[in-house]
Order: C-alpha cells, then sequence, then structure tokens
C-alpha cells in the first residue's frame, strides 16, 4: 500500500485533484475500520495520491 491518504477539505465541491490537477473526479477506496463501518480514501486516477475527506460509511 502507498502512503498514507493526505486529509482533504472539501468547500463547495472537490472534483480537482490539488496535486497533479486532474479535473474530473475521484476513484473511491473502502477501508474497513470496524465491522460494519468503513472509511471512504479518494482517489486520483491521473497521479494516483490518496486523501482521506473523514467520510465514514456504516455497511
Amino acid at each position: 500500500m502507498s502512503k498514507k491518504p493526505e486529509q482533504i477539505t472539501i468547500g463547495e465541491e472537490l472534483h480537482i485533484c490539488p496535486d497533479c490537477g486532474y479535473e474530473d473526479g475521484f476513484h473511491t477506496s473502502y477501508v474497513r475500520q470496524a465491522k460494519e463501518q468503513c472509511k471512504i480514501i479518494l482517489i486520483c486516477p491521473s497521479c494516483h495520491a490518496r486523501f482521506d475527506p473523514d467520510w465514514v460509511v456504516c455497511v
């Protein structure tokens, strides 16, 4: 696995990668934190930078 995802905050919208400028949004990855809880990680399809918007989903 690559380095720890960088924390990122979202203003009105987030679709441009702050690392490379790619403008068409992100892929998502899910990291299980508990039996019924996953953290969502955003991945840039162009430069593969990983970002943590501090989102959690119950599964």
